[in-house]
């Protein structure tokens, strides 16, 4: 996928170009780059979203790795970079955590295409039984976080929402429904709880609504366990 096919801020965008330049040169210092995310998705909002990235590349090549993305820092103009770095035996091996496991689903079924790859790179292609099994792991964290979250007195409206925002995506995904935005998984599990979606939106800034919203995803989480007493 060429990079201006994302959609990202112009100065993103040359980010990335530039950082494929100098990993992908005669000499490659990786096997595979791809944003992962709201970038990948079209979605990214400046100011709200990070620039994630997932890169398969050996151990030897994170002093390089380290040198290219330092040079390159300024150019992110504050921008959060959220860089996974995986080796390929790591990926055969599936020693890898639930999330990294479903970014490897997307990239095996075609829906997640990478901007960069190494000719006859082949990787493990997780199929949908597993990747939903496997996202259990991260369901039952981020329902633990989401307590966290709200027991905190100044939580972070930011981290609130986004964790609150897995947990409804993982419940969908159990369901049958793949729901990669945030704002629609919420918005989704918000209506089948019959519940008013305007605090979707205002969850983002308002400390009332985000609590709200993250009681209701985390009641309907519990609900679908057995003998759940809430």
């Amino acid at each position: 996928m060429p990079v201006n096919a994302l959609g990202l801020p112009v100065h993103l965008e040359s980010y990335l170009a530039e950082l494929l330049d100098r990993l992908t040169g005669p000499r490659p210092l990786i096997d595979l780059l791809a944003v992962t995310g709201s970038g990948a998705r079209g979605k990214y909002q400046h100011g709200w979203s990070d620039l994630d990235v997932f890169v398969v590349a050996s151990v030897d090549s994170l002093d390089g790795m380290r040198g290219v993305l330092a040079e390159l820092e300024a150019e992110l103009g504050g921008v959060k970079l959220g860089l996974t770095v995986l080796t390929r035996a790591e990926c055969q091996a599936g020693a890898v955590t639930s999330r990294l496991l479903h970014v490897l689903a997307l990239i095996g079924s075609g829906c997640l295409v990478p901007l960069w790859c190494a000719a006859r790179l082949a990787l493990p292609a997780p199929d949908t039984e597993t990747d939903i099994d496997v996202s259990l792991r991260d369901g039952i964290q981020a329902a633990i976080e989401v307590r966290r979250q709200l027991l905190r007195g100044s939580p972070d409206l930011r981290d609130l929402y986004k964790v609150t925002a897995l947990l409804a995506k993982i419940q969908l995904r159990f369901g049958g429904v793949e729901c990669p935005s945030d704002h629609d998984a919420l918005r989704e599990v918000v209506e089948a709880s019959q519940q008013d979606t305007g605090m979707v939106a205002a969850a983002r800034t308002e400390r009332a609504a985000a609590d709200e919203l993250a009681m209701v995803v985390l009641r309907s989480w519990l609900a679908t366990l057995p003998g759940d007493m809430t």
